[in-house]
């Protein structure tokens, strides 16, 4: 079970790191932080979906992202669902 709680904490610290933000590991991190306060359309779920995958992709090798489903946007927190081919799907809320 501590390995399955080792891929989330994993995967949430990478999401809700703002990239640039580690001075010893400028590169750890996503994008999500630049999205913030913006409107919610296209454009934002097309980013949010491209910002978690290559974040993901680059620092969590263990699962493969599939997809990315915007749930909610509510009181400053930003609910995802992230669908893996290779693991369980993975609910998360994200602050600001």
């Amino acid at each position: 079970m501590s390995y399955l709680i080792s891929i989330e904490e994993s995967i949430k610290d990478i999401l809700i790191t703002p990239l640039g933000s580690r001075v010893m590991r400028p590169e750890y991190g996503s994008l999500l932080y630049t999205l913030i306060d913006r409107k919610i359309d296209d454009d934002f779920r097309v980013k949010l979906t491209r910002y978690t995958a290559e974040a993901i992709s680059k620092w969590e090798k263990r699962v493969k992202l599939k997809g990315v489903r915007l749930n909610k946007i509510q009181e400053g927190k930003l609910s995802i669902t992230l669908l893996f081919e290779d693991y369980k799907d993975l609910d998360l809320e994200l602050n600001k």
